[in-house]
């Protein structure tokens, strides 16, 4: 799958070459993402052309969590990694030179980009009903674990009491079917799918006890990486800028892309919430997910002005 769409973004390519002549040569950049619907204006400016438009040969590399995707980058087998904010903030903290480079996924309450599960017959209303119950999430401590623990007290329980244990997204519909778990944030479209074809229900809307609205997914990179290459992260960002224009208003048309991407039935998702970005990183979109993330004592105050590459895309341009 990923080589297929690397070579229709070549094909893309050579098709503009041939038109308008001898072109420079493209710069390879490895790229991780993981399955969440964030990967689509990925996907999108490499199937399109999009990436070699802007002189790159961008490389997918799929991850099985943002986690991942950040040791990866880390280890040094990709050049810019797709993550939820959490682990690259737990690696900023750890003194990993990390930089944020481009905006991945936003939240809003009308996509309902995750759902808290629980098995359907349970009596489960409130957050106080999870006290001293198992909750699972891809990484302990990354976002859906965040959300899952915000919700919980934020409706009556205390989260200090949960155990939380690490199970992929694709797996824990089953573990709540089989009550090995109770609960569970899962992100579209896994959780919509589950809801059609497993024992589960939804309890709550856990993104939304972090905010409304919010920056929740970036793109990072090596902050030696992003300064010897601000030519790459600079269209790096217009490529995903230009993807993101046409991935947020045009779902339908992006399905199968996203469906192969995370190998799940096209019909299986088509009425599933989609994800949506923003076109640039704006400091002010990261504070709400880093005061809570502060709260719950995953990461240290920062200021998130100080997270973002010189060489970041900056609005409006």
């Amino acid at each position: 799958m990923q080589r297929s769409i690397f070579l229709a973004g070549a094909a893309a390519f050579g098709a503009l070459a041939t038109a308008g002549g001898a072109q420079p040569a493209l710069k390879t950049v490895r790229v991780g993402v993981a399955e969440g619907d964030d990967a689509t204006p990925t996907l999108y400016a490499a199937k399109t052309g999009i990436f070699a438009k802007y002189g790159l040969d961008v490389q997918i590399a799929p991850m099985n969590s943002g986690a991942a995707s950040i040791a990866a980058l880390a280890g040094g087998s990709v050049d810019i990694a797709g993550t939820s904010l959490l682990p690259f903030l737990s690696a900023h903290n750890a003194g990993v030179p990390l930089a944020i480079v481009a905006p991945l996924a936003a939240y809003t309450p009308e996509t309902v980009y995750a759902a808290l599960l629980v098995k359907k017959e349970t009596p489960y209303k409130t957050g106080r009903d999870l006290n001293g119950k198992t909750i699972a999430s891809p990484a302990l401590k990354d976002l859906n674990w965040l959300a899952t623990m915000a919700w919980i007290d934020a409706n009556g329980g205390d989260s200090s009491t949960v155990k939380a244990v690490e199970l992929t997204s694709a797996a824990i519909p089953a573990a709540l079917d089989e009550g090995r778990i109770d609960a569970a944030t899962v992100t579209t479209p896994r959780y919509v799918q589950a809801l059609k074809i497993h024992d589960v229900r939804i309890l709550g809307k856990s993104y939304e006890s972090i905010a409304k609205h919010y920056l929740f997914a970036i793109f990072a990179a090596q902050s030696d990486y992003a300064a010897k290459n601000p030519d790459i992260i600079q269209n790096f960002g217009r490529a995903i800028r230009d993807a993101t224009a046409f991935t947020n208003t045009h779902h339908a048309d992006t399905l199968d892309l996203y469906a192969s991407f995370v190998h799940i039935d096209p019909k299986e998702i088509a009425d599933a919430p989609r994800s949506t970005s923003a076109p640039y990183v704006e400091a002010k979109d990261l504070v709400p997910l880093i005061d809570v993330a502060v709260h719950y004592n995953i990461v240290k105050p920062v200021d998130p002005s100080t997270l973002l590459s010189p060489s970041i895309l900056k609005p409006g341009t």
